[in-house]
């Protein structure tokens, strides 16, 4: 018993440094986002994430490209070009059960009737290869222009309502 609550300690411990927030700079090719300058004023912008949505990592490209559009001294930015890959493995997950129930069971004679109470507990644990589970990295890559002043168009985003809106989206994740 001492041995699977040392274990199940573990693997809470384990999960929950693994998880990292998921808006952030990529380093070495890792989740994140990255930018290149083309020119002054074009930026193309990447983000790559796993296990998230396509939308999710269109909004962090978004949320980018804003922060880039304000840091470079502009208002606004339309997104000129997007492309996304979604690229799937299959991976093994496990699983560890403990339950602890109780039995009962229930004798009649002919007089009387004699009720038992038996508490039982049962340990399970196991590893599926094809369990359907997949680890998904999604890369998505804008490339965005910027100005100043009037909006180009109706697809022309305000740099500051984009940081406004999904900054509490990238925070809470």
């Amino acid at each position: 018993m001492k041995f699977i609550m040392m274990f199940l300690s573990a693997v809470i411990l384990f999960s929950g440094c693994a998880t990292k927030p998921d808006y952030r700079e990529a380093k070495n090719g890792s989740v994140g986002y990255s930018e290149q300058k083309i020119t002054d004023d074009r930026f193309r912008v990447q983000y790559k994430t796993r296990n998230n949505t396509v939308a999710d990592a269109y909004d962090y490209a978004l949320l980018r490209a804003a922060e880039l559009t304000i840091d470079q001294g502009y208002d606004w930015f339309v997104v000129n070009s997007q492309e996304t890959f979604v690229e799937s493995e299959k991976v093994p997950s496990s699983e560890l059960q403990l339950s602890r129930h109780t039995y009962i069971q229930k004798r009649c004679g002919l007089l009387t009737c004699e009720t038992r109470h038996t508490p039982a507990t049962s340990y399970g644990a196991g590893v599926s290869i094809n369990s359907g589970n997949n680890r998904k990295e999604v890369h998505t890559i804008i490339e965005v222009r910027m100005g100043t002043g009037i909006k180009l168009n109706d697809k022309t985003l305000s740099a500051q309502d984009v940081i406004d809106n999904l900054t509490e989206k990238a925070d809470a994740e």
